[in-house]
């Protein structure tokens, strides 16, 4: 899920573990472990798109990596923890730096967020009384409920990793208020109190019981518009293979259904507001065809792993092939008019293919969250 969730579910499970004793700073410490797994993000610097996306939420969301990380930040708190401090926070703060396309300029912005960040810790930041062994069970637990909670989302996450499987219960979206927002008021306002105190320890679990609670929701309302999907698809007589159900951007209310037809995708949406349980499928063709002038079998193979085989293609103005990924379910550009915006542009040159991760149309992110709120409250 998006930053801040993670920041939030590790500066609450830091508490839990650590906070009676060292108070904030077990929040603090479990907010950075939360967010760590996320600095995958910096292999875009040195991979492509498509490498870096494949690489995403792999190693650095696995059991393993938290296994063998937690140790090691245990220490480095126990010996260097200011130091430690301002590298880890001047790497979390650079996340927006990504976008930056001067690689100068990048370093120039990370190495003045790092001096800031010295200056602010030189004096007044004091050590922690916890023991290394304290710390490593904080590091452990922040770090293994990073991925955990990334496997409720639709990208996929490789926690066994070395296998290759990514793990996709599809119930939650990646960024979603209703999960994120009374978790954060319920923490900060923890942080107010004494770490000794009753209160500051509900307030820090009502959090956790409520964030845990909608995670529950989300997957009861999965299973029930699944069933939904489902009847309609039969009653409709539609023939197909397979079905993903996703839910719509930031709510759970609202979800979105793709059959695999073999030469057409069918997709549809259900509210679980709506007055009846009718739902109205809209086929996309899925243009496999056109990646037959795509010679290079083992980047359609990459492309089909990531995806999992759910995709559509379709052709920019210059004849090159769009494949774009349909797990995420369609975007709604206008009613009734699905398009699948995330994808990658399939360009030939000097007789090699490349996959470039296309922009998407941001201009319409606006009209389609409109659409999509409007939708959300029935028909």
């Amino acid at each position: 899920m998006d930053s801040i969730t993670q920041i939030v579910l590790g500066a609450a499970v830091g508490e839990v573990v650590l906070g009676r004793k060292v108070g904030n700073k077990a929040m603090l410490w479990g907010a950075i472990a939360g967010t760590i797994p996320d600095l995958d993000v910096y292999q875009s610097l040195i991979f492509d798109s498509l490498k870096a996306n494949e690489l995403h939420r792999g190693f650095s969301h696995s059991i393993l990596f938290s296994v063998l990380f937690a140790p090691i930040l245990a220490w480095l708190v126990s010996h260097k923890e200011k130091w430690s401090l301002v590298v880890i926070i001047t790497l979390i703060l650079g996340f927006p730096l990504i976008t930056v396309p001067n690689i100068e300029l990048k370093l120039v912005l990370v190495g003045v967020i790092a001096v800031i960040l010295y200056f602010i810790l030189k004096n007044d930041y004091k050590p922690s009384i916890a023991s290394q062994r304290e710390w490593r069970k904080l590091m452990l637990w922040s770090l293994i409920t990073h991925p955990l909670l990334d496997c409720h989302t639709t990208w996929g996450t490789q926690l066994l990793w070395p296998l290759p499987y990514k793990l996709a219960w599809n119930n939650i979206f990646v960024v979603d208020p209703l999960y994120t927002v009374p978790f954060l008021l319920f923490v900060i306002s923890a942080m107010f109190y004494a770490r000794e105190s009753t209160t500051r320890k509900w307030l820090n679990y009502t959090g956790i019981i409520l964030s845990t609670a909608y995670m529950v929701w989300s997957l009861g309302v999965k299973w029930y518009t699944y069933r939904i999907f489902e009847d309609n698809l039969e009653v409709k007589g539609i023939i197909y293979s397979r079905l993903t159900t996703v839910p719509t951007p930031a709510n759970t209310f609202l979800w979105s259904a793709t059959a695999d037809g073999d030469s057409v995708l069918y997709t549809g949406l259900y509210s679980i507001f709506d007055k009846d349980k009718n739902v109205d499928f809209i086929s996309v063709p899925s243009n496999h065809a056109l990646l037959k002038q795509v010679r290079d079998t083992t980047l359609l193979n990459r492309l089909n792993f990531l995806s999992k085989d759910w995709y559509v293609i379709t052709l920019d103005s210059n004849s090159n092939p769009i494949y774009s990924d349909a797990r995420y379910g369609p975007m709604y550009i206008e009613p009734n008019k699905p398009n699948y915006g995330f994808g990658y542009q399939l360009l030939e040159r000097d007789g090699k293919w490349r996959a470039e991760q296309g922009d998407g149309p941001k201009e319409k992110i606006k009209p389609m969250l409109s659409i999509l709120w409007n939708r959300i409250w029935g028909k």
